[in-house]
């Protein structure tokens, strides 16, 4: 008997089972995303400032306490702190943080909880496609490189990325399996969860096209993402008169442009982090592209390049939520002796910690 037989034959119970269990294995997903937490809860929230104590709150680091005040009472607050800096956060991820924070969960475990639980699912989608379309090896490699990564910390804090990954990378799963309409709903979710969110549509209908998509089924992925931004951009029209004010409120933060950074390389350490995690990625991902989708070229040009423009802090992160990056180093490590991949996540971990307690003791930008 094969082991489709046994899963058609086998009570429905188990069969649910054994399905869940070839999705989350737990050596190479579960396992580095609980190892990941392990490692990084601690640095956050035991001997933090101000008084070198317990403070859960470290789990809402920067962008999380914006999450965590629209969650507390939407767009709406009226203490005069912040104004319209809220409005770059796009609502899914607080909506859903609110709603448990109203059934009486505690709202450092509602968002940082949501962004585990979705955390797990992208690690999961990441190590699926990588095996289908790379290798085997590289897609249980995958959910390590992903988990350990310094990007990986705002998969552990309780941000949207965790959201956007999940529903990027799951789109493009049923988009291999050629459910469309799942592919759009997922997509919308990504579109959801950031201001630049929409890239998430747009790569997975590129996807669809190289897969031989006609234009009813591209009309059938985009549907649901372009009914969410007219809907928001709506409601921002008629609460406060700026549909776009997601975009005009992020334009005032400060950044630094790759020709300001080429200027003068040597002024802020937190932006050098940033681009010197861009090469480490970067780099592999350069060697390995060729191995993977050509599609999938569309998903890292649009996650990682207009922050070379408009600002070169979050590209830690941008190259995680470009899931094919990842996976090329995954594959490249997959071609090398156990103790080098050791070696390289070991250093990648140790990244990864000193760059959340730079978040907690520095403010440094994740």
């Amino acid at each position: 008997m094969t082991q489709l037989d046994a899963q058609v034959t086998a009570p429905p119970d188990h069969a649910a089972a054994t399905r869940l269990r070839s999705v989350f294995p737990f050596r190479s997903v579960v396992l580095p995303w609980l190892v990941a937490r392990f490692l990084l809860v601690p640095t956050l929230v035991l001997w933090s400032p101000p008084d070198k104590r317990f403070h859960a709150h470290w789990l809402l680091a920067m962008d999380g306490q914006w999450f965590h005040w629209i969650a507390f009472d939407w767009y709406d607050r009226h203490d005069g702190v912040g104004v319209i800096g809220e409005y770059p956060f796009f609502p899914l991820f607080p909506a859903a943080g609110g709603i448990l924070m109203r059934l009486g969960v505690p709202s450092t475990v509602a968002l940082a909880g949501l962004s585990w639980v979705a955390a797990l699912a992208a690690m999961a989608g990441a190590r699926l496609l990588a095996a289908r379309h790379v290798s085997e090896r590289a897609g249980n490699l995958t959910p390590w490189v992903i988990a350990f990564a310094p990007g990986g910390l705002t998969l552990v804090l309780g941000y949207s990325d965790a959201f956007f990954l999940a529903g990027l990378v799951w789109a493009v799963v049923a988009v291999d399996h050629r459910r469309w309409w799942a592919a759009g709903l997922l997509a919308a979710l990504a579109t959801a969860s950031r201001p630049n969110g929409v890239i998430a549509v747009v790569a997975v209908m590129a996807v669809a096209l190289l897969a031989g998509a006609g234009w009813r089924r591209l009309a059938i992925l985009a549907a649901p993402s372009v009914a969410f931004l007219a809907g928001w951009m709506l409601y921002l029209r008629q609460t406060t008169g700026d549909a776009l004010l997601f975009w005009h409120a992020k334009a005032q933060w400060v950044e630094v442009t790759l020709p300001e950074f080429l200027a003068d390389p040597t002024h802020q350490l937190l932006v050098i982090f940033h681009v010197v995690v861009l090469l480490a990625y970067g780099v592999p991902y350069a060697l390995r592209f060729r191995r993977q989708p050509p599609a999938w070229v569309v998903v890292v040009v649009l996650g990682v390049a207009p922050s070379l423009a408009l600002g070169l802090v979050g590209l830690a992160r941008y190259v995680i939520l470009a899931f094919p990056i990842p996976i090329a180093l995954a594959d490249l490590l997959s071609g090398q002796r156990r103790s080098t991949v050791v070696a390289v996540l070991a250093v990648s971990a140790i990244a990864l910690i000193a760059f959340g307690r730079l978040v907690v003791v520095s403010s440094w930008v994740p």
